[in-house]
């Protein structure tokens, strides 16, 4: 059980010191050396040739391709043909006239198993018959594909049916389960229907008391004129509810797909060559909220070289859905015209909302979703049909005839900035699939990385780094039992030297910004990556306030045992500034049969959640109680007491573990007081909170030590903090 001391100043056994030293400000460090690389490395292309009947270029030879960077020509430093069979004739040698620099052209090597996952999105029950039935007539009766195949479903949230394998038994089991399993209600039919009577039916009340308005005169206008508008009134609470819950869903799905996708290209990432995705879907919401994660979705596929090859699972549509949109969004017009709701103009709350309501309409079109992360990724997107056999055929046919080009960009800055790539080749009548351009940042380290990110990773590689406004940072230790690697990351800032703006309809504000923190390990590799985009959005009246804020930026990573850098950076968009923290963490080797201590944590303030919030788990968590850290802030007289936190993990059925808190002041011991124990939780873990008195303690800077023993092994951590009068 956790137990809370609070130290008295009688129990201390030295006297403190009235002398107080003055403290210097936080300090941003210097980056160790080492920790930026030069520039952007080479950059591989892997490019898929077709002639006119869609039949593989195999004996193209490298002085027939040119790369373009953002328009500008780029040396190829390596050209590898990656080929189902080699031709039958050998490559023609690259001509004398050609740059000395271009590669000579290399003999195909005989592509090796492809490797493909299947992802199916929230699926109808008959949209999984179909998408599996293609799958499994693909794969055939044989006991072993000649590709490593993952199965995998999203939902709420991923499922990995079956993984990587050559295994046909295997994944044909795991395409049973698909057409078993069950989706979320996510826009169903009866809820769009129910949202359509809905608007109709407030559609209509508006136009009743339209009517009813018009032809009432007289002093008993009011009372004939009120029953009309509560009805025009409620109709539109009720349209506009079901609308918000419609809006609030299609935001979640879209989560759930990125985030699918996100984890499956990191996975791939890991592996050399060209990589496909197959996405079944019946189409991919894309919402404003959800946008940039889907460009980001995009950015990382480039990355890690996989193409996504979307198909449209609800097979041939009896009614185009181009069509269906074009109606839905004349209605939507209409329907602000017709009701009078335009006739102050566009700022109207009715006319407006149909307008935005556009948006969302337009990108509910599979073809809108599916079409762009196909062709921006260099796969293809395969709909109006009810045969998808050639949709495999083309896949298996493009990851096992490529080229895969390599080069050195002459632009080696990492900028963050996306560059884009463009593939030409001097023999005519050929499609060329490839990816379309990348950002440039350094290698994140297997990590996805989303289109917010990559200005941000490029402010980090600036020299020397941003410091435009105060913020705080820190990382913290608990080697729990399970999770010996836990660093919480905290970073805190207030929100006053932030951009906040108009928007441009002139009724709100707007800020954006993006909180980022990466961890480089020993070998100058990005070892872990985590972040927050914040898009705050409110009323133009309640600006001020929004500038009066503050944020808490927390995370959870889990390393390695090793030495790194944290660098740790807020970027405000608008203005492209930003400030950086460096910090060295160091995680030691885990032991469960040794002695570990957590960090010390000076506490700032606690909260109590309620029970529905509260994770077990958390390092943060002391029974209903989340603390929150203080990171370098000083603390004054005025709080009375300095809270102080610690987590002791002893060793598994040793002696029972004991603590002593000290205080220093100049390097010299002035305090020092015992801290009785309790028994380790069921989790291994002696959760100790404490509350040192600050009234008869002189401003300064202490340092406060933690000492735990059990037996002969012997732990300490330490923490600064700054009393202020």
């Amino acid at each position: 059980m956790t137990k809370l001391v609070r130290i008295s100043v009688a129990a201390l056994l030295l006297p403190l010191v009235a002398d107080a030293v003055e403290s210097r400000p936080q300090q941003q460090q210097p980056p160790r050396a080492g920790t930026v690389s030069e520039g952007v490395t080479a950059v591989l292309v892997d490019v898929v040739v077709r002639d006119r009947r869609g039949v593989p270029i195999r004996d193209l030879d490298v002085s027939e391709f040119e790369i373009l960077e953002d328009g500008v020509a780029q040396k190829i430093g390596s050209f590898t043909p990656i080929m189902e069979r080699a031709p039958t004739e050998p490559p023609k040698p690259a001509p004398a006239a050609s740059p000395a620099a271009s590669p000579a052209a290399v003999p195909a090597m005989n592509a090796g198993p492809g490797v493909t996952a299947l992802l199916f999105d929230r699926l109808s029950s008959e949209g999984r018959r179909t998408a599996a039935l293609a799958a499994r007539n693909y794969l055939g009766s044989k006991e072993e594909s000649p590709d490593f195949v993952a199965v995998y479903g999203v939902d709420l949230a991923l499922t990995p049916y079956v993984p990587f394998t050559r295994n046909a038994v295997a994944l044909r089991k795991a395409l049973d389960a698909v057409v078993n399993s069950s989706s979320g209600n996510f826009t169903s039919p009866q809820q769009r229907q129910a949202i359509a009577d809905a608007t109709a039916q407030a559609n209509a009340a508006a136009q009743n008391e339209a009517a009813v308005t018009a032809g009432a005169t007289g002093p008993g206008a009011a009372a004939v004129i009120g029953p009309a508008a509560a009805a025009a009134q409620l109709a539109s609470m009720q349209a506009g509810t079901l609308r918000d819950f419609e809006n609030m869903e299609r935001d979640q799905q879209g989560y759930a797909t990125t985030n699918a996708l996100f984890a499956i290209i990191n996975t791939l990432g890991r592996i050399p060559g060209r990589k496909s995705i197959v996405l079944f879907s019946e189409g991919i919401a894309i919402p404003p909220a959800v946008h940039r994660l889907f460009l980001g979705v995009i950015a990382a596929a480039n990355r890690a070289n996989v193409s996504i090859y979307a198909m449209d699972a609800a097979g041939l549509r009896a009614e185009s859905d181009q069509a269906k949109i074009r109606d839905m969004v004349n209605l939507r017009g209409a329907v602000g015209i017709n009701t009078g709701y335009a006739s102050e103009g566009a700022a109207s709350a009715a006319y407006t909302t149909a307008l935005e309501g556009n948006e969302g309409t337009l990108r509910s079109d599979p073809a809108y979703g599916l079409n762009e992360l196909s062709n921006s990724t260099g796969g293809l997107f395969f709909n109006n049909t009810n045969n998808l056999r050639p949709a495999f055929e083309r896949i298996e046919a493009d990851i096992r005839n490529y080229y895969l080009i390599g080069y050195t960009p002459s632009n080696a800055k990492f900028d963050g900035r996306f560059r884009t790539i463009e593939v030409k080749l001097k023999r005519p009548d050929v499609a060329i699939a490839a990816r379309k351009g990348y950002f440039a940042v350094r290698d994140p380290g297997g990590t996805a990385i989303n289109s917010w990110e990559a200005p941000v990773l490029g402010a980090l590689e600036q020299q020397p780094v941003g410091n435009a406004f105060p913020i705080r940072a820190g990382a913290l230790l608990f080697p729990e039992r399970g999770r010996p690697g836990l660093v919480p990351v905290v970073v805190n800032l207030a929100t006053a030297p932030l951009t906040f703006q108009k928007t441009t309809d002139g009724k709100s504000y707007g800020s954006d910004f993006t909180v980022l923190a990466r961890f480089i390990d020993s070998q100058n590799h990005v070892a872990r990556k985590v972040s927050q985009h914040y898009e705050i959005r409110g009323p133009l009246a309640e600006i001020d306030g929004a500038r009066r804020g503050d944020v808490v930026f927390y995370r959870e990573s889990e390393l390695p045992a090793g030495i790194y850098t944290m660098e740790a950076i807020v970027y405000d968009a608008p203005t492209g500034k930003s400030s950086v923290r460096i910090a060295t963490v160091e995680v030691p080797k885990h032991d469960e049969n040794t002695l570990r201590l957590s960090s010390l944590v000076i506490v700032k303030r606690s909260e109590k959640l309620a029970e529905k919030d509260r994770r077990p788990d958390h390092p943060l968590l002391v029974g209903d109680t989340l603390l929150h850290p203080n990171i370098g802030e000083p603390v004054s007289k005025a709080a009375k007491e300095l809270g102080f936190y610690f987590v002791a993990y002893p060793a598994k059925n040793g002696p029972a573990a004991e603590s002593t808190i000290e205080v220093m002041l100049n390097g010299k011991l002035v305090a020092q007081v015992p801290l009785p124990l309790p028994a380790a939780d069921a989790s291994g873990r002696i959760q100790q909170v404490g509350r040192l008195p600050l009234d008869q303690i002189a401003p300064g800077t202490y340092q406060l030590r933690a000492i735990v023993k059990q037996g002969a092994s012997q732990v300490t951590n330490t923490a600064l903090v700054r009393i202020e009068q």
